[in-house]
């Protein structure tokens, strides 16, 4: 298990993508840590947002107000809360956030699984198949399929890609997976899949809608 102080360094990993939220800002927005100094600052890129987004993103990026990390590091969930220092734009858009004082963590696979029923798509080589996600989790899914005599049946280990408009807005971009589970009948094909490494504004609107689901369902 990781020390805070092993945390707290991985946070500053030149190149780690994270997604940032700002206080008063109902939104989410990726960005790259570009390093960090211990006890004082962590550096991020400008967050990437649309441009039609820019200027109400401006008016919450100055300093002291609150800003939630959120990131994804050797197969862990990691975030901190922390505030902005300063946004410079000279030479280049950085921002300037206060080094946290802890990192919080936990293991995906010790997230629960909910039943549901997602329309989605599912992309096992160049073949593409129209997919029901009937269980998720923040670490994985199982997903079936319509099986025909044209079907690619994967194997244990084998990548496969996902797409679910749910939570996914770009048609072209899939969540990366790996195949843990594989049976077949007459009729379908049925997967167990872990995700492999998506991206953390995914895997954010991944983990508020089971968490939404079992609220509801308690």
């Amino acid at each position: 298990m990781m020390s805070q102080s092993a945390k707290l360094k991985a946070a500053c990993t030149p190149g780690l993508r994270v997604a940032i939220e700002l206080g008063g800002l109902n939104d989410k927005a990726p960005s790259i840590v570009l390093g960090g100094y211990p006890s004082k600052y962590v550096l991020l890129k400008e967050p990437m947002v649309h441009p039609n987004d820019k200027a109400i993103w401006s008016e919450y990026l100055y300093p002291g107000n609150e800003a939630t990390v959120r990131y994804i590091f050797e197969g862990v969930a990691s975030g901190f809360k922390t505030t902005i220092i300063k946004l410079i734009n000279s030479p280049d858009k950085i921002l300037f956030l206060k080094y946290p004082k802890r990192i919080e963590t936990y293991n995906l696979r010790r997230h629960k699984r909910i039943n549901c029923f997602l329309e989605a798509e599912v992309m096992i080589g160049k073949q593409k198949s129209l997919a029901i996600v009937e269980d998720l989790s923040s670490s994985g899914c199982g997903i079936t399929y319509l099986k025909d005599e044209s079907s690619i049946f994967p194997e244990i280990g084998d990548d496969v890609k996902i797409f679910c408009p749910y939570f996914i807005e770009d048609n072209n971009e899939f969540i990366p997976c790996k195949v843990q589970r594989a049976t077949k009948d007459t009729r379908k094909i049925a997967l167990g899949l872990t995700f492999d490494k998506p991206s953390p504004e995914i895997l954010i609107k991944i983990q508020d809608y089971v968490a939404t689901v079992l609220q509801h369902s308690t």
